[in-house]
């Protein structure tokens, strides 16, 4: 069975080492891109999305093309009233965690061993408050931490809290009531950092930024509800099958495989 187990996740972890996903998970757009933008304020969308396969083809090519094109209409578009940019901002939120990979498996790491729905609520509290204080100081510009810090932070989050829920759930030093909701506080606040930049490439104008900002993280808030409220009860369902402790253990060992490859990815990619 250990012998399974170890080669399953190898098998998982070397496709996602083949895998397209950029070394910087929170990039809307590449900078050459957004530079190109701002440099050409009266490119049509038309003319970006050519410029971007050109110059980007392999973003071009592995991102979700409607995503992108939401992102430029966002950054073109500066005549929204209050309630249409909010609405914007709140589609990007929730599009964005639903759309990446890192953020969907720092919640299901922490879900993989279900305890109590009041245990469950405390961890994905603490995750929301974590990431919408550094959300807002660093969007606020109050906080700055360079990428090549927080994307490693959040692919070895990943890792970390995926591993020692399930490896080490009953260990006294890591993984259990208050010190779980610690450890998942505090690489909430790095998360926060994510989100927060990919934001500074909108260029968000000053008399709609702090609006923008709140219905960005509103967006995070309902997209996060939505990993929740599909992937806890099956694990609800599922926690007293037999098989289940084995297989929570290939999928920890897969996501903590896959969060260390990112994060080496991100330290040494460009």
């Amino acid at each position: 069975m250990k012998t399974k187990i170890f080669f399953s996740i190898l098998f998982a972890f070397s496709l996602f080492l083949s895998s397209p996903f950029p070394s910087y998970a929170h990039a809307l757009l590449p900078k050459v891109v957004v530079e190109y933008m701002h440099n050409h304020p009266n490119a049509t969308p038309d003319e970006i999305k050519t410029f971007i396969q050109t110059s980007s083809p392999g973003f071009a090519k592995n991102v979700n093309v409607k995503t992108t094109d939401d992102v430029v209409l966002l950054i073109r578009n500066n005549n929204t009233n209050f309630f249409d940019n909010g609405w914007d901002f709140m589609r990007l939120g929730i599009g964005h965690i639903l759309s990446g990979p890192d953020h969907i498996l720092f919640v299901l790491s922490f879900l993989l061993v279900f305890t109590t729905i009041w245990n469950t609520l405390k961890l994905t509290s603490a995750f929301t408050v974590a990431h919408s204080i550094t959300l807002i100081l660093a969007g606020s510009g109050i906080l700055v931490l360079s990428s090549r810090v927080v994307e490693p932070m959040i692919a070895f989050s990943i890792a970390y809290v995926a591993l020692v829920t399930v490896y080490f759930n009953k260990s006294k030093l890591v993984g259990i009531g208050k010190s779980k909701i610690a450890v998942v506080f505090f690489f909430g606040l790095f998360h926060g950092l994510g989100f927060a930049g990919l934001l500074q490439e909108l260029q968000i104008p000053k008399d709609r930024f702090l609006s923008s900002l709140l219905f960005f993280n509103v967006g995070i808030e309902i997209g996060q509800l939505i990993i929740i409220g599909i992937t806890l009860p099956f694990i609800y369902l599922l926690r007293n099958k037999s098989w289940y402790p084995i297989f929570i253990k290939i999928v920890a060992g897969i996501i903590g495989f896959i969060g260390i490859a990112w994060g080496i990815q991100r330290i040494f990619g460009s």
